[in-house]
């Protein structure tokens, strides 16, 4: 007996964004190119330390195109959905060599936090953007904070700016970095989580963070400006 078992047929504009993928990356690639980034890590918790562990990066939503660009091809895991727009966001982060840890909402967001903890045990930075994935923008959400009392390493957060942009008009303000514009970003020093984490703690922690991002945004800023040494 032999049975006729049809592949589901994927849908026409699911495939085209999927074959735009490499062209979309290509441009980004030639953006980035054009662009003048400067990277200040006073603590030394950048992944380009080599003297820096295996750390949960966090940063704000709308900033994620200008990071995927200049942290490219060092590994670093993130979190995307199991969707149709977490197809495209993954294939867009492979190409730029990042490696992904799918999410959905029956599997849950504690298993996919353990993959990512499975992911800081192999040795790899993990990036978590605490505002996501539907805001409020530039408010923290404890993800973070839980992800660094699950696995027992630091949160490092850091800040981005840019000088000429295009903002979306998308819940979080998206911005895509013009060409030939300067960018700045700024990363603070490695938090701390502890295993046993109550629910105060989650909060107060998650609370500093939030305000470290805003603080770490706002000086990329200001060195952008003419006094400043950027």
């Amino acid at each position: 007996m032999i049975l006729d078992i049809k592949k589901p047929k994927v849908p026409f504009k699911h495939r085209l964004i999927l074959a735009l993928i490499s062209p979309l990356v290509a441009v980004i690639r030639l953006l980035g190119l054009t662009m003048r980034i400067k990277l200040i890590d006073p603590h030394h918790t950048s992944p380009f330390d080599k003297s820096a562990k295996p750390a949960i990066l966090a940063f704000w939503h709308n900033q994620q195109l200008l990071a995927a660009y200049f942290f490219r091809n060092l590994g670093i895991r993130v979190l995307v959905s199991r969707s149709k727009d977490g197809d495209y966001i993954a294939g867009i982060l492979g190409h730029l060599g990042y490696g992904t840890v799918r999410s959905s909402t029956s599997t849950g967001k504690i298993n996919a936090l353990r993959g990512l903890v499975r992911e800081l045990e192999a040795g790899y930075h993990a990036a978590i953007t605490p505002d996501g994935p539907r805001g409020p923008v530039y408010q923290a959400q404890p993800g973070a904070i839980f992800l660094g009392a699950l696995s027992g390493h630091a949160v490092v957060p850091f800040g981005c700016a840019v000088d000429r942009i295009w903002q979306l008009r998308s819940w979080d303000r998206f911005e895509i970095p013009k060409p030939f514009s300067r960018a700045v970003i700024v990363f603070g020093q490695a938090v701390s989580i502890p295993r046993e984490l109550r629910q105060e703690t989650a909060q107060q922690l998650t609370q500093e963070m939030e305000q470290q991002l805003n603080d770490l945004r706002d000086k990329a800023g200001a060195l952008l400006k003419p006094s400043g040494k950027a």
